[in-house]
């Protein structure tokens, strides 16, 4: 119906009604045009033609029917504020325009992190446990997006279609989800309005996918479920890009229950590193020399004892030759200063891959101090050193060649600080400097530069962090322009001449004063010589 009629002009609906027991047409459709010539146009062409070996009868429709607003019995006036409210939301709902399909809820994303880790909530967000919590929670966003990501991409979603504006009409997806809420309450909820294809729900348990036989029971499900409450939060409905699939719906490969489990925990130190290793931002800063990364390196060990010690894993994994470090993930004791706890897991680094592929076969279940350990490959990228003509002329992971090594953040709220901005960027990346300019009234101005040691870590920030929230706001990453013209040197050696001293006094030092009010680039300067 739709490649029939769409050669007429663009179409805003198609709506077939289908029998409830047969899941079969009932034998008429309606069709909704963006404009009326259209609908004129195609009444006239369609009307008496034969269609897949039937006559089609072509008829004027009536307007669609709006819902009417709740009126009080006694007076008639409108429903109260609220209810307007919730009335316009869900209006809007349909809306091909939204801010970020990969939304999570805040308290969602500490839910999960707080389960993986096995710590409780009030300990990740307590500014007691040292760091910002702001920090802890966009890193733990970050890390759930990327899950979230690599899990809808093993089971068939096409991500890069997440941008296009056509949505599709039996697909939905569900955000804003509360952490308790599993796949089998999803599936009872929408499966009472028509017959489910697939349901992808993460571990994480913060966004899902439901997919619809039928458009018309996708559209019931769609306007009764949107922003419904469910448990202790409304749900937020979206109708999601058209073909995020990579093949068709096959219910003998389809697996209703993940199987994945509650993995993908081999990032989660990256959570809490910059927050609680004191010394991580004066290694970022005095890190020198050529390195390059090598995945593969790195195990993630989980199911610890709170009394195991690097020493009792480095005898264990001591008989792998190829052990290059230990480490063990603490976190400060609140209840005595100056010490600190385990957090359950650490990570063991080797010299070469194939030592640590065999680590990971051998100690896999081995209890040690009566806790059978949980061994994973982590994604932390193993640094060695190599050639700098080579790693400069490399490209990332996914083709794309690394312009520079400096990044501009922007869309910063006002409440971060410099430190927050190193400690959010280092997780992912060495650090060689990150410069906050200044307002002359105090502040900074909403936007960042910050530069690290290799192009690849700088493209590997711009590639998991262009989803994440900061106190709220999404921070909008790209790379930095870079002017090295002769014209920009010379303005800028002119404004260090002149912050040095060069010219006098009176008129002058107020005209040059006005110059630097005027140019970002004289605030970056002062900013830099400050740090």
């Amino acid at each position: 119906m739709r490649s029939a009629f769409e050669k007429f002009g663009p179409l805003s609906e198609v709506h077939m009604p289908i029998s409830k027991d047969t899941k079969r047409p009932k034998g008429f459709a309606y069709v909704l045009y963006l404009l009326p010539e259209h609908a004129v146009n195609a009444y006239k062409a369609m009307d008496h033609k034969v269609f897949h070996g039937r006559i089609l009868h072509v008829l004027p429709g009536k307007e669609k029917p709006q819902p009417r607003e709740n009126e009080d019995g006694i007076g008639g006036f409108k429903s109260n504020v609220k209810k307007e409210r919730d009335a316009k939301k869900k209006a809007l709902a349909g809306s091909d325009f939204n801010w970020n399909s990969l939304y999570m809820s805040a308290d969602a994303v500490a839910d999960s992190i707080s389960e993986r880790l096995r710590i409780d909530k009030a300990d990740l967000l307590s500014a007691d446990s040292g760091g910002n919590p702001a920090v802890r929670l966009a890193l733990a966003e970050t890390h759930i997006i990327n899950d979230t990501k690599q899990y809808f991409e093993g089971h068939g979603i096409l991500l890069e279609n997440f941008g296009h504006q056509e949505r599709s009409d039996t697909v939905i997806l569900v955000k804003n989800i509360p952490h308790s809420v599993d796949e089998d309450e999803l599936r009872s909820l929408f499966g009472k309005f028509g017959e489910l294809g697939r349901v992808l729900m993460p571990s994480s348990r913060t966004i899902a996918i439901i997919e619809f036989f039928e458009p018309s029971e996708a559209r019931t499900a769609f306007r009764n479920l949107a922003y419904k409450r469910l448990k202790d939060a409304p749900i937020y409905l979206e109708r999601a890009p058209k073909d995020i699939f990579d093949a068709p719906f096959d219910p003998s490969k389809h697996i209703t229950r993940s199987s994945a489990g509650k993995d993908g925990s081999s990032q989660l130190d990256k959570i809490f590193e910059a927050s609680h290793d004191p010394t991580a931002e004066s290694k970022a800063e005095t890190a020198s020399g050529s390195t390059t990364n090598v995945a593969g390196c790195v195990l993630f060990v989980k199911n610890l004892d709170f009394g195991t010690t690097e020493d009792t894993l480095r005898q264990l994994f001591g008989g792998v030759d190829g052990l290059k470090s230990v480490v063990i993930r603490r976190k400060k004791d609140p209840k005595r200063p100056g010490k600190w706890l385990s957090m359950g897991f650490g990570f063991v680094e080797y010299n070469s891959p194939d030592a640590a592929r065999q680590a990971l076969k051998s100690f896999q279940g081995v209890e040690v101090d009566d806790h059978e350990l949980d061994i994973k490959l982590s994604d932390r990228l193993a640094k060695v050193e190599s050639n700098p003509d080579a790693a400069s002329g490399s490209a990332s992971a996914d083709g794309k060649k690394p312009k520079s090594t400096k990044l501009v953040i922007k869309n910063i709220p006002f409440e971060a600080t410099r430190k927050d901005i190193r400690d959010l960027v280092s997780a992912f990346g060495q650090t060689k400097s990150v410069r906050l300019p200044k307002k002359f009234t105090g502040g900074h101005r909403g936007f960042a530069f910050v530069e690290f040691l290799t192009p690849q870590e700088a493209q590997h920030v711009l590639d998991t962090m262009k989803d994440t929230h900061l106190y709220g706001r999404h921070l909008v990453i790209g790379w930095a322009e870079e002017d090295n013209s002769l014209q920009s040197i010379r303005e800028k050696v002119g404004r260090q001449f002149a912050k040095d001293g060069g010219e006098g006094a009176g008129a002058q030092a107020k005209r040059r004063k006005i110059e630097m009010g005027s140019d970002d680039d004289a605030m970056d300067d002062f900013d830099s010589d400050l740090d």
